[in-house]
């Protein structure tokens, strides 16, 4: 009787465990026939039907609990959500709205902001934001608190608020001696949505309203001037 050869009881050996061990756990929303939703990895089907979901907890149901499962699209194994610790945005865009100036020039605008800040949990994120808003007549640094939060802390795309408070510096060139510009309070707030593509990495989008109040003195005489916009933002955050 010859001698089973260990190399190719080796192989088999590695190939059955690489069928075993290489499939991923497929994600499934479990419909109950009680009405909840489960959402999560399978980790055993039978004899009981076991999931663990996005906060690492296990359910086990018996069949007859189950309506349906139905297979979700597996998460990228790239992008990990950030619960906390220091994020940076930066952002640009048009601010739009319909409005003149005291001399009549309809006053479009264009912004940028960056803004650094920790983030302490899903909801809450605060930071120090500075840009710039150029607009047709004046143009403003604004120097921002901002505080931002997420509406949800799984997949790669999130949908997120914004709010924003401080001061915009008026930084308007004037060569008329009579003529001084002023700066005032801003603020601004919004929704928008974050698209992860690497680790806690991604792309931004948002639109809400933004306020800057300015002030024009000429011959001693002070006017009062708010701009009101609709801001769009695109841009990039880590």
């Amino acid at each position: 009787m010859k001698p089973f050869p260990q190399k190719k009881f080796f192989v088999i050996i590695l190939f059955y465990s690489t069928l075993t061990f290489g499939q991923s756990p497929k994600n499934v929303s479990l419909y109950l026939k009680n009405g909840s939703i489960i959402r999560g990895k399978v980790l055993q089907e039978s004899p009981v039907y076991r999931i663990e979901t996005y906060d690492q907890s296990q359910w086990v149901f018996q069949p007859s609990e189950i309506e349906k499962a139905i297979p979700l699209k597996s998460p990228n194994p790239n992008i990990k959500y950030k619960e906390k610790g220091f994020v940076h945005y930066t952002e640009l865009g048009p601010l739009a709205m319909s409005n003149r100036a005291s001399n009549g020039v309809t006053t479009s605008a264009f912004s940028f902001q960056t803004t650094n800040g920790y983030k302490f949990n899903q909801w809450f994120y605060t930071g120090l934001g500075i840009g710039a808003d150029l607009y047709a007549v004046q143009t403003f640094v604004p120097v921002v608190l901002s505080l931002r939060g997420d509406f949800s802390n799984t997949g790669d795309k999130i949908p997120f608020y914004f709010l924003e408070s401080g001061y915009g510096f008026n930084a308007t060139s004037n060569d008329v001696d009579n003529l001084r510009f002023g700066g005032g309070t801003t603020f601004a707030g919004g929704i928008g949505l974050k698209i992860l593509f690497t680790n806690n990495t991604g792309f931004v989008i948002g639109a809400g309203y933004r306020f800057q109040r300015s002030s024009v003195t000429q011959l001693n005489i002070e006017k009062t001037e708010d701009f009101n916009r609709l801001t769009l933002r695109a841009g990039f955050s880590f």
